[in-house]
Formats: C-alpha cells, sequence, structure tokens
C-alpha cells in the first residue's frame, strides 16, 4: 500500500531483546533497523509489534507487511526484509499480489477460465476443461508453463496453428476462441469484484490473441445443406440401423436437429406425454440462466423414445439411460450412413455432419412447399432469440406452430405431399 513520508522514528537494532522492550505511550510509534534500509517494526499502544519492509517501486513508496511479533521472530522478519530489498533493487515489485501476477503462467490463465465457466454453471466447462489440457497444456508443455506476461500472438499462433495443420480447422478455431476469450476475461475481470479471485489476481492489460483470425474451414461442413434428395435418403437410411442407433438418429431429425448437448441433458422427467412434449434447457451463449425449449413431440419420436429408454433416466442414452451419449456416438453414426450414401451415389455435394442435418431442417422447412416462417424456425431450432423484442415483448410460445413445422418435416421426409386446402365454390343466392 502507498504510505507517507512523514514518519519519523530512531534507529535501532532489531532483534529480540530490543523489540520485547519497545513501548508506544502516545499513538503509534516506528522503529527503523540500523543496518537494512526499509526494515522496520510498528508499535501500537495496545502492544502490538508488527514487523514491515518499506521500499520505492518506481516513484511509488509501497510498505509490506512481514508478520506480528512474536508469531514472526526478528530473525526470521530480518531474512524476509533482505528478500524484499533484493526483490527492488532487481526491478521487482514484492508486494504478494504483485509477486503472484508475475508469477502466473499461461497454464494458470487457461486453468481460470475453465474455473470460470464453471462457477457460472456453464454445461460446456468440462468439455473446455479437457479442450484446454488436451490440445494446450500436453500438446505444448513449453508454452502452458510460461510466463502469461510474456504470451504474445506467436504463442498463440503455435497452438492454434498446430490443429489447423493436422486438419482440424474446427478444433482450431474453438481453441483460438479460448484463448482469445480467456484473456479477455481476464482483462474485464480487474474491474469486476464478482469475478473469481484467481482471474482477478492475474492483472492481465494485454489480449494478444485479440488479432487472431477466424480459422476457415471451422464451419464448412455445418454450413452444407443436404438436397431434399439427399435428405430422404438420409432418413432411410437411418430407419434401417440396428438399435440404439436407429432410434438415436431418428430422434435427432424428428426433434428438428437440435444440438447435442441439450439432447444429451434431457431426462425422462422432461418429457410430458400429455402435451406431448420434451423441454430441455439451452445454455448456449453468455445466458446467465438457461432459456426453456419446448419441442412437440411427434408419434414417431415417442416410439423412438420408448425403444431406446430403459431402468435409467437420460433419454438420449447407449444404455437404457443410465448414462448419456457422446457427442462421438451421434457423429460415428453418421460417418457411417454418410459412407453408404457415397458407395451408392446418393451424394451430391459431398461430406456432411451433425450439423449438416440442422442446417438441412432449416433450409427446407423455409422453401416451398413448406414455407416455414423464420420467427417459427428460430424458436423451433432455438436460435436467434436474443433481440429485445424477443426477451421483452415476445411471450407466445409458438406450440402449435413448432409442432405444424415437425408434422411437415415428417411428411418431406417420407415423400407425402403437403395437404392442399379445399376450396369450396359459393353459390350465388337466387333472387
Amino acid at each position: 500500500m502507498a504510505i507517507s513520508t512523514r514518519e519519523q522514528a530512531a534507529k535501532i537494532r532489531i532483534n529480540k531483546t530490543n523489540v520485547e522492550k519497545l513501548t508506544a505511550t502516545d499513538g503509534r510509534a516506528i522503529f527503523w533497523d540500523d543496518s537494512i534500509t526499509g526494515f522496520g517494526v510498528r508499535v501500537m499502544p495496545s502492544g502490538t509489534k508488527t514487523y514491515f519492509f518499506q521500499g520505492r517501486v518506481g516513484r511509488e513508496l509501497i510498505r509490506i507487511t512481514i508478520g506480528k511479533h512474536p508469531a514472526v521472530t526478528p530473525e526470521q522478519a530480518r531474512k524476509l526484509a533482505k528478500i524484499h530489498a533484493g526483490n527492488i533493487a532487481t526491478g521487482k515489485d514484492p508486494r504478494p499480489e504483485r509477486q503472484t501476477a508475475a508469477n502466473a503462467t499461461f497454464g494458470d490463465l487457461m486453468t481460470a477460465y475453465a474455473d470460470l465457466l464453471e462457477s457460472q454453471g456453464k454445461k460446456d466447462a468440462r468439455p473446455v476443461r479437457l479442450q484446454i489440457i488436451r490440445n494446450i497444456q500436453k500438446a505444448h508443455p513449453r508454452i502452458w508453463k510460461k510466463p502469461v506476461s510474456t504470451i504474445d500472438l506467436d504463442d498463440c499462433m503455435v497452438i492454434v496453428g498446430k490443429l489447423r495443420d493436422e486438419g482440424k480447422p474446427r478444433q482450431a478455431d474453438k481453441i483460438r476462441s479460448y484463448i482469445r476469450t480467456a484473456f479477455s476475461e481476464a482483462i474485464n475481470a480487474r474491474g469486476d469484484v464478482n469475478m473469481p479471485a484467481t482471474m482477478r489476481r492475474l492483472d492481465i492489460k494485454y489480449n494478444p490473441a485479440r488479432d487472431m483470425r477466424k480459422v476457415k474451414g471451422s464451419s464448412g461442413a455445418k454450413d452444407r445443406a443436404l438436397s431434399l434428395a439427399e435428405f430422404q435418403a438420409y432418413w432411410r437410411r437411418i430407419k434401417e440401423l440396428q438399435e440404439p442407433a436407429r432410434s438415436l438418429t431418428m430422434l435427432h431429425v424428428l426433434t428438428g436437429g437440435q444440438r447435442q448437448q441439450q439432447l444429451a441433458r434431457a431426462t425422462l422427467n422432461d418429457i410430458d406425454r400429455d402435451a406431448p412434449s420434451l423441454s430441455i434447457l439451452d445454455y448456449k451463449g453468455r445466458r446467465s440462466k438457461p432459456r426453456l425449449h419446448v419441442l412437440p413431440l411427434l408419434p414417431e419420436a415417442l416410439e423412438a423414445i420408448d425403444a431406446i429408454t430403459g431402468g435409467g433416466e437420460f433419454v438420449f442414452s447407449c444404455d437404457g439411460g443410465l448414462t448419456p451419449i457422446h457427442n462421438a456416438y451421434l457423429n460415428d453414426q453418421i460417418k457411417k450412413v454418410r459412407a453408404a450414401m457415397e458407395a451408392a451415389g446418393e451424394l451430391e455435394k459431398g461430406p456432411f455432419t451433425a450439423g449438416s442435418i440442422r442446417a438441412t431442417i432449416e433450409t427446407r422447412l423455409a422453401a416451398k412447399p413448406y414455407r416455414v416462417g423464420s420467427d417459427v424456425l428460430a424458436h423451433l431450432l432455438s436460435h436467434g432469440m436474443g433481440g429485445i423484442q424477443a426477451r421483452h415483448y415476445q411471450h407466445h410460445n409458438f406450440f402449435d406452430e413448432k409442432l405444424e413445422a415437425l408434422e411437415k418435416l415428417h411428411r418431406m421426409l417420407e415423400g407425402q405431399a403437403e395437404p392442399v386446402a379445399e376450396i369450396i365454390p359459393m353459390r350465388r343466392a337466387t333472387a
């Protein structure tokens, strides 16, 4: 802390004999050591005696508390005072909080970021932590142990570039985003007492990953929408899979291609068989609280749920509900179906992923003859819900509209024509 230079006191040899004789009768008294510049002991009228060290860091006069007598002996205090004096002489700030920041590593920053996500209740906190460990800590131990204050753009590029060169653009862009956001959050933490102490103590003022560009190709596969013929071929093939793959892949489509993380969290308690519907919580983005997302369930969706659920609680499960499916499971099934489609000449525009199914559903439902409105699709797919109108003024749940959209989706997959409204001619009234 900054102190006043007006304090004056006599110099003594700070040792056990002299310190125990010290008293203060008129306010607090300061006694300086006669050999170590800046080393002193503060004596209060109550008898409390506290060792401290005072020095100048740059233009700032600081004072560091060493400890109280007799818990800290004069000999111990002298040793610590010499260490503080040595640090100042070499240009280091000896204050504990500044030492913590100076000693913090890049690994400390990324660990603190994962801790922050966990403290905020983010459901992807654990996957993010595992990706950080695998793609940064284990892949780049030297950079992981490097002082965070010395991390630069080149270090960030080494980490992200390795993944990109390995043909993993999607993962590369995720890690780029994690690093960029971790530095940003640490900078903001300096003025936010609500942030975890592990983040505030880093004292970061600069974001070296700020200028890193998005990795090209990181979202290309997800932007791919299947043609109607491809989509119907995909539907036919997943209906031929063995259980539980059959019902899991069908349910993914029949619920509108929802995000796999959300589906994996669904339990039997989230199903309302009277409606019928499935309630899931949407944690995506910067929401402090998840948004409730209610999905109508078609009869075919209920049949798929009944085929895969058992004694456990989870709906999207390979073991009767005991544990939820991992993202890799659905992705692996789609890869197998995609390979079969390619071999049969059913692919028109190349590979696709689970994200492509979601993009396909939105694209096909928006086109003729279905023409599902963008507001209905936004509610069905649970995206684009952050606007002022949606947050404050739009309270309609769109349940009936979402149900109608899913019915159109099922007819599309089965190749059924859309119902045409019957026009009844009006007879003219007779005179």
